[in-house]
């Protein structure tokens, strides 16, 4: 025969596992979802890194164009030639080419400081000015820029980019592997 204490010993152990059940699955679903908001987290991260360093590449093959229009000039300078007019039409293009691709690189800038990566942005800041320098004391009919100078600051622009790629790329795999 049943007595009313098996009926309720019976009932608080049914309750007690329905309990811990329902928390054992509370908390499966709590970390499943940090690990879902963790994993998209470090994608969006990742995206935002490889999009800093698409605009920072167009800066790049922008401002490449500019200096081999300018490594030209001294060059037809040097040799006492004149530059065909049509290769200042379009350092013309490049230089209003080369104003516009700041535009990308303020939104690169703002995409780091927005995940945090303020040390990658110090280097491309560090790296767009120097392109602005390059741009200000590099230009066509300076009479007395020289191969030499150019290449110097263009130089320290390789080592800028590399050092801004070296720490996005660090960042990249660190954070992400």
């Amino acid at each position: 025969m049943t007595t009313l204490i098996d009926v309720l010993d019976t009932a608080v152990k049914i309750g007690l596992g329905a309990l811990i059940s329902a928390v054992a699955a509370y908390w499966h679903f709590k970390q499943r979802d940090k690990a879902e908001s963790a994993k998209e987290y470090e994608k969006r991260h990742r995206s935002l890194l490889e999009q800093v360093a698409e605009q920072a590449e167009q800066l790049n093959h922008v401002y490449l164009k500019y200096w081999a229009l300018v490594i030209e000039w001294v060059r037809y300078e040097k040799s006492s030639k004149d530059w065909p007019s049509d290769r200042r039409d379009e350092l013309e293009e490049i230089r209003i080419e080369l104003f516009s691709s700041f535009g990308a690189l303020t939104s690169a800038e703002s995409k780091l400081l927005l995940i945090g990566e303020n040390e990658a942005y110090s280097k491309l800041r560090e790296l767009g000015e120097a392109v602005v320098q390059f741009r200000r004391t590099c230009y066509v009919d300076k009479k007395s820029l020289t191969e030499e100078e150019i290449e110097q600051q263009k130089a320290e622009i390789k080592n800028l980019r590399e050092g801004l790629y070296e720490l996005l790329s660090s960042t990249y795999q660190t954070n992400f592997t």
